[in-house]
């Protein structure tokens, strides 16, 4: 009886603050006016309570809401399909499948479910989303930010196949990548692309914004981007500022807290990725100088 007394608890609460958090986006009117815009990207849609990350729900959601920009994980599967799922432990963890993501089949994606895990009484059924299924609900005037995973010698073209077929062009899409050497190949392919090239930057190791900056170029590299928590003690205001100097536009992932977006906004960072989009309406509303753009 105890396990299902806190069960019950715990999904009352993920229910209620889902309710609250719809309910700030949708009276939200956006942080006061300041000295520096930046732009909220909503980390692998907005999920939460019965809506699973980068399922197709969360993407849609992320959109009706307001949210212009958002991001999401693209894999290359042996099976020649483009599928959206962040990587193996998230197959694992939400749909009780032990596969490797590049293995998924036709016949998995038909019937796994993004919600098997889920322990909320009500929920519903949610596939892994294909690349076309995203694309044909990004608004004319949103942003998809697709990250690279699974990376294939004919990963760059179906993607550009498939973003053609869904009538968008470059100006709806963003390209990401923790993989320098896939966002570089991409980039040489598809140079109409803005690429984004995410890092996690390695504590005690000092910060070689020189190379960095040359990394960039030889890649043409349009965004750096280094994890929010990496950044600590690591990258500092200067760093920033010569990464800008150069041409490069400076933003930031995993901007997941009030204290993360306080150092975004220190490092001078136009945009970032958010596990909680609402919520970081709310933040910025407490730092008078940050205005966030959904």
């Amino acid at each position: 009886m105890k396990n299902i007394a806190v069960g019950f608890t715990f999904a009352f609460t993920i229910f209620a603050l889902a309710a609250v958090a719809e309910q700030s986006c949708a009276t939200d009117g956006g942080a006061p006016a300041g000295s520096v815009e930046m732009q909220l990207i909503a980390h692998r849609g907005w999920w939460g309570g019965a809506v699973p990350q980068n399922s197709l729900e969360a993407i849609r959601r992320a959109y009706k809401a307001g949210f212009t920009w958002v991001e999401t994980d693209f894999h290359h599967t042996k099976a020649g399909q483009m599928v959206c799922i962040h990587a193996d432990g998230e197959l694992k963890s939400l749909t009780g499948c032990a596969k490797k993501v590049a293995d998924l089949t036709p016949d998995d994606l038909a019937v796994l479910d993004l919600n098997a895990n889920c322990k909320l009484k009500e929920k519903e059924v949610h596939r892994i989303p294909l690349l076309a299924d995203v694309l044909m609900v990004v608004p004319s005037n949103g942003v998809l930010q697709a990250e690279i995973k699974g990376y294939s010698s004919q990963y760059a073209d179906i993607f550009d196949a498939a973003v053609k077929a869904a009538g968008l062009s470059e100006r709806n899409i963003v390209v990401s990548s923790f993989n320098y050497q896939a966002l570089k190949d991409f980039k040489a392919r598809y140079p109409k692309y803005r690429t984004v090239w995410l890092v996690g930057l390695r504590r005690g190791k000092p910060f070689d914004v020189q190379t960095a900056i040359a990394k960039c170029k030889a890649a043409g590299v349009d965004v750096y981007c280094p994890g929010c928590g990496s950044t600590r003690k690591v990258l500092s205001r200067q760093d920033a500022d010569k990464i800008r100097a150069a041409g490069i536009e400076f933003r930031m992932y995993g901007v997941n807290s009030p204290a993360d977006l306080l150092q975004a906004r220190n490092l001078g960072a136009v945009g970032f990725t958010c596990n909680y989009p609402c919520d970081a309406l709310v933040w910025a509303r407490s730092l008078k100088d940050v205005s966030l753009k959904k």
